[in-house]
């Protein structure tokens, strides 16, 4: 992450006291880009973590890994619902990820294409299959494709960071404008405040 992570650090002190602040307490994520053969693995992680803890979440991957090796299109398309639903799986999470395994399989979506799009084709090809929302979409280009400057404007955890820093209700969009063109790395560091504030 290194250079880019510099250079974000540069322009989110010089640009906001919240974020120098910010900088000076927390070391954020690497989101180093993934190499697209492990977009399909970000994407069942990013499934598996709907709603659910992060801890909760790592259980239950941590299940599904043993049982069926590393995540593959391949073993996934020809696995049951109730099979991933023995490992822990809901039946709804459990059905997005066959189908988006079969929709990786067939090339309806192609880790190579998605790799040379734009955030925004890479958002409409994702939110085309079923369970794979907006916010999803987002994490995926934060985490897997490690773009710097998406903002996820659904997301709990950044509304309520920006909230406790800049006041109840305020439009998170708007205030994400000044950290631009820099504002995942921006997220990660509100997300760092968010787990780490006593509850």
């Amino acid at each position: 992450m290194g250079l880019d992570l510099t250079r974000a650090q540069d322009h989110l002190s010089s640009s906001c006291d919240v974020m120098a602040a910010l900088i000076t307490l927390h070391t954020p994520p690497d989101i180093t880009p993934k190499p697209p053969e492990q977009y399909f693995s970000v994407l069942v992680s990013s499934i598996v973590g709907q709603q659910l803890s992060v801890k909760a979440a790592e259980t239950i991957e941590g299940r599904v890994l043993v049982a069926l090796g590393p995540h593959d299109p391949g073993v996934l398309a020809h696995t049951s619902v109730e099979a991933l639903r023995e490992l822990g799986l809901s039946r709804s999470k459990a059905s997005y990820i066959i189908a988006m395994a079969e929709a990786f399989l067939e090339g309806t979506i192609d880790p190579q294409a998605l790799a040379a799009s734009d955030s925004e084709t890479v958002i409409e090809a994702l939110t085309s299959l079923k369970g794979i929302g907006p916010w999803t979409a987002e994490m995926f280009l934060i985490f897997g494709m490690g773009q710097p400057d998406v903002w996820s404007p659904g997301d709990l955890g950044l509304k309520k960071a920006v909230w406790a820093h800049f006041g109840e209700g305020v439009d998170t969009s708007e205030i994400a404008q000044r950290w631009r063109p820099f504002r995942s790395y921006a997220a990660l560091y509100l997300w760092e405040f968010t787990d780490n504030r006593p509850q």
